[in-house]
């Protein structure tokens, strides 16, 4: 019988990089371009959300759009354009530890690498790649995918399995790592093991109140986070 897997799926904001607002000043470009509204997302928190969230409710701060509607296909098309002038500015910047572990985790036998975020699939990989990050992840879940973050978990499984050819499914070999409450609840609505880095706005208390196996300060001890990412300490 073929030795399991482990699979690593990553949140992309706060956990491996900082995008340095290129999100928001993106849509707000693209509102700003297509329907004359300044500011479209003004007070609104991004923790967690995916985008078609984001979009959704900037449409209904904007009173362009009710609660719950899908953002227009040129709103997105526009905003991904835009993302990528958006990102090639200063100032986005790796968290700390990330290349580090990353390269290690890739020396690690039976060890699968995916993103599982709320961004859209383009605007993810260009950001991993701004970093020359896109060689460790092979696959992943997007906001492009699902608008509700918590139904991303079972894309990317799905994902993998096709890419490996093996049957994975839920367990504590599945490892959802990420900087937000959203992330836990994310991995523990699938029985996966949560991993929470408080490099985002959420303390280690914050994270594991909401119920992280673990909660790390931040993934710069490559030695420790390889400890707990390949064991998934429970």
């Amino acid at each position: 019988m073929p030795e399991s897997l482990r699979v690593l799926l990553f949140d992309v904001d706060h956990t491996l990089l900082a995008a340095g607002g290129a999100g928001f000043r993106a849509m707000d470009r693209a509102f700003r371009e297509l329907y004359g509204v300044e500011s479209a997302t003004r007070g609104i928190v991004p923790d967690g959300k995916t985008d078609p969230m984001l979009f959704s409710e900037a449409l209904v701060r904007c009173r362009l759009a009710p609660a719950g509607a899908p953002p227009p296909p040129e709103l997105v098309a526009r905003y991904e354009r835009l993302f990528a002038e958006e990102m090639a500015a200063p100032p986005a910047a790796l968290m700390p530890g990330v290349c580090e572990l990353l390269n290690a985790l890739s020396e690690v036998p039976r060890m699968l690498l995916g993103l599982l975020t709320g961004n859209l699939e383009r605007t993810a990989k260009i950001k991993v790649a701004a970093f020359d990050l896109d060689r460790h992840f092979a696959f992943g879940a997007y906001g492009s995918d699902r608008a509700d973050r918590l139904e991303l978990p079972p894309i990317a499984v799905e994902r993998a399995e096709r890419l490996t050819g093996r049957r994975i499914g839920f367990g504590r070999h599945v490892v959802i790592v990420g900087d937000t409450p959203r992330d836990v609840d994310c991995a523990l609505a699938w029985g996966a093991t949560a991993i929470g880095v408080a490099t985002g706005r959420s303390s280690r208390s914050q994270l594991l109140d909401a119920g992280a196996h673990v909660a790390l300060r931040d993934l710069a001890d490559t030695e420790r986070v390889l400890t707990v990412l390949t064991g998934a300490t429970r």
